[in-house]
């Protein structure tokens, strides 16, 4: 039977075992993907589209001045030059598009960026979401749309060659979502919500929210801790005492 997170029933939340689930405070958001990128797994496809181009990225990461020569084959340094945006205290220009790369692509690519770049584990804060990294974005969007973008430019009888696929790719970057846009995941809020009403131990939640769940069912499945790890700020003061925890009376296994 399906019931809710049955807020302050002690006696029936006494009577259910849960089954195991991932909980919502060990589930990974976007932003904690990109800042733990290298966990991200190793891409084989980043390694053949970004390789050929290590010394270019180098250069970025290594001598970030503006060159309106080079912005030709920058398309991002192009941006930072027009716009005239200024560099933050690290000396490095940070840049919010990321196109429709998702958070995992982007901490996929900014691991590559990290394994292959030298002197880039020392100096994360100059090219995470700044220009060295985001011009491995364009690439790697240069390269996965390519056929797209070279029918575009026919269609229009622009001229084909890569400082024009570049400049698309570039332009299809800036006209998506920026990377502190990340899409709600609306299961995972409703899940909190839950867990915040099924786990919360304070004054209000009372007895039923001293880890009540199941005391008189039995082990949880696979003897899981449903609250192992729970976040603190749902473990509030509250005045209780040990009878809470005891058993009343086992029921029969289901």
């Amino acid at each position: 039977d399906l019931v809710d997170e049955l807020w302050q029933d002690r006696t029936k939340r006494r009577e259910i075992r849960l089954g195991e689930w991932v909980h919502s405070w060990d589930t990974p958001r976007e932003e904690d993907l990109i800042q733990n990128f290298m966990s991200a797994p190793v891409s084989k496809e980043l390694d053949v589209i970004l390789r050929p181009h290590i010394a270019a990225l180098q250069r970025l990461l290594d001598s970030p001045n503006l060159n309106q020569d080079e912005a030709e084959r920058y398309p991002v340094m192009d941006f930072i030059i027009r716009s005239k945006k200024k560099p933050d205290g690290v000396g490095a220009y940070s840049i919010p598009f990321c196109g429709d790369i998702s958070s995992r692509e982007y901490a996929k690519i900014a691991r590559w960026f990290s394994d292959n770049i030298p002197g880039a584990p020392s100096q994360v804060q100059k090219w995470l979401g700044g220009m060295p990294l985001v011009h491995a974005f364009t690439l790697v969007v240069a390269h996965r749309k390519a056929g797209e973008f070279k029918k575009r430019a026919q269609a229009q009888n622009k001229e084909w060659h890569d400082s024009e696929l570049l400049r698309m790719a570039w332009a299809d970057l800036m006209i998506s979502y920026p990377t502190d846009s990340f899409v709600a995941d609306v299961d995972l809020e409703c899940l909190t919500a839950l867990e915040a009403r099924m786990f919360e131990d304070s004054k209000e939640a009372g007895a039923a929210g001293n880890q009540q769940w199941g005391l008189d069912a039995g082990q949880h499945h696979r003897r899981w801790n449903p609250y192992l790890n729970i976040p603190n700020e749902w473990v509030l003061g509250r005045e209780y005492n040990e009878s809470e925890y005891e058993v009343r009376y086992l029921l029969p296994a289901q």
